[in-house]
């Protein structure tokens, strides 16, 4: 155990004052690298609770202890949570320095991984993986890193399911003969509580909902009359099931309980609600009502019943043809350019192809409007964020310039557009010269203006309506109805030729 310091000069209140310089010089003239501090803290300790990578390598190289120990993680685990980058950095780049920590359990199973994916650090989270940290790692309760975050709710979600591989298939098609085991309502749930007796704690949140529901004119579904089947997708902040109603096949939409009880949470409940209730287009997916009466609010809607678009694209056997693309294309435009009409318009922000559901036929219903917000009212105006929203390879550069606080308009659903169709034509993602481990290189892409790479195979006539949607002025896109216009005008071209 080390001597406890006696003077301001001591090294412990060096390093607590990071004074490199001076505790370096005291070290060298064989000062005890394990004193402790007036606390019982080690040099060492004291310095990988500061993220001083210099002098924890210093430390740790001459003998150094962490007092008191970290009984339950690594001090990779410590610096992962305490958002320590540079000390990450420190511990990954020098393997004959340090031992291997990248893949080590703590006392719950979890990997460093696990806690950057659940604190949301996608910077470390990059660098753990490009260090080859395991990111198919099961906690003590059987979850991945992508488990974790799904699980979770941050500006930087969708940044971290890319990093953790969720261009891969993260959507499953169902399967109408075989239910899930992990489906906790296998049965058909009854309702015991009376009228909105369980949906909310405070009568503030109840009276909140009851206006918005009276608003907009939306359905109530009885929870009684809902048969929950498997689970087909998940989310941040819910899970998607395939169930019946009435004898008909349908999707659930079940959020998270906080959505009852949280304000802020409901706030988001209606205000995807009341965006799907103002919707009613063969190109977007069409809301069937709301279920209200347990715990977990459900948003019910029509079960498209096979695929995704990027399952289409990337995982499908039979690959498509250039008259399915264009159909595709078509109609995903059609659906943007209805939304775009409302009054006011209607912004999706979440365009991408795991958003597009396809049937057995190539139609297309566009999904997931939990990020949708219509324009506001007041003449003239967009809506303003300051928060980049979306997922990292269909995101305008406008959302990343938080600094000149520009409006937030139609373009960003424009910019999106165009990168859709160059996966949708190419069968590549958009910008995929870059891994998904390296997304911090597609914001230094867009920071400096790079044009959107496109690849050679797509027709000409496609090629320019993706560059002029993916222009780097969101007043010089053109707007959904011209593209449209164009696409549908290429495609007759094209036939023709061919």
């Amino acid at each position: 155990m080390g001597n406890q310091p006696t003077n301001q000069n001591s090294l412990t209140n060096l390093i607590e004052n990071q004074d490199l310089i001076s505790a370096v010089k005291l070290l060298q003239s064989g000062a005890d690298p394990n004193e402790l501090s007036s606390k019982g803290k080690s040099c060492l300790r004291l310095a990988l609770e500061q993220g001083n990578s210099q002098i924890y390598r210093i430390l740790h190289q001459i003998g150094g202890e962490i007092i008191p120990p970290l009984n339950e993680e690594t001090p990779l685990h410590y610096a992962v949570r305490q958002g320590h980058t540079k000390l990450v950095r420190m511990f990954l780049r020098n393997p004959k320095v340090f031992p291997n920590y990248k893949n080590a359990k703590n006392n719950e199973g979890k990997t460093p991984l696990h806690l950057a994916a659940m604190l949301g650090y996608s910077e470390i989270a990059a660098l753990l993986l490009k260090y080859n940290a395991q990111a198919d790692s099961k906690d003590l309760y059987g979850k991945t890193p992508r488990d974790i975050a799904l699980e979770s709710d941050y500006p930087q979600l969708n940044e971290i399911l890319e990093l953790l591989g969720s261009e891969e298939l993260i959507v499953r098609t169902p399967n109408p003969g075989k239910e899930s085991k992990e489906n906790p309502h296998m049965r058909r749930i009854s309702s015991k509580s009376t009228y909105f007796s369980s949906l909310v704690d405070s009568e503030n949140n109840m009276l909140t909902l009851e206006a918005a529901l009276k608003d907009s004119l939306i359905p109530l579904i009885p929870s009684e009359e809902v048969k929950f089947l498997e689970i087909i997708n998940r989310g941040s902040s819910c899970v998607v099931y395939r169930g019946m109603w009435r004898g008909t096949e349908i999707a659930i939409k079940q959020f998270k309980i906080e959505y009852s009880t949280s304000v802020k949470e409901l706030e988001k409940f209606i205000k995807e609600m009341q965006v799907l209730s103002q919707i009613r287009h063969p190109n977007l997916i069409l809301l069937m009502g709301v279920c209200i009466d347990q715990p977990n609010l459900c948003l019910i809607s029509e079960l498209v019943p096979n695929c995704s678009l990027f399952q289409a694209i990337h995982k499908s056997q039979k690959p498509l043809t250039i008259e399915n693309r264009f159909k595709i294309a078509i109609q995903i435009t059609q659906g943007l350019a209805y939304l775009h009409s409302n009054n006011p318009p209607i912004i999706h922000r979440d365009l991408k192809p795991e958003n597009c559901l396809l049937d057995e036929s190539f139609n297309i219903k566009i999904a997931d409007f939990g990020l949708a917000r219509p324009l506001t009212r007041f003449t003239g105006e967009e809506v303003q964020t300051t928060v980049c929203i979306g997922t990292t390879r269909f995101m305008a550069p406008e959302l990343f310039d938080k600094n000149k606080k520009k409006a937030i308009g139609i373009g960003v659903d424009i910019w999106a557009l165009g990168c859709i169709f160059i996966e949708v034509f190419s069968g590549k993602r958009p910008w995929s010269h870059i891994s998904s481990t390296d997304v911090n290189c597609i914001y230094y892409e867009l920071f400096n203006k790079k044009p959107i790479p496109i690849p050679a195979c797509i027709p000409e006539q496609v090629r320019k309506i993706i560059l002029k949607a993916c222009d780097y002025s969101p007043p010089n896109r053109p707007t959904s109805a011209c593209i449209l216009q164009e696409l549908i005008n290429c495609r007759n071209q094209f036939v023709q030729i061919s």
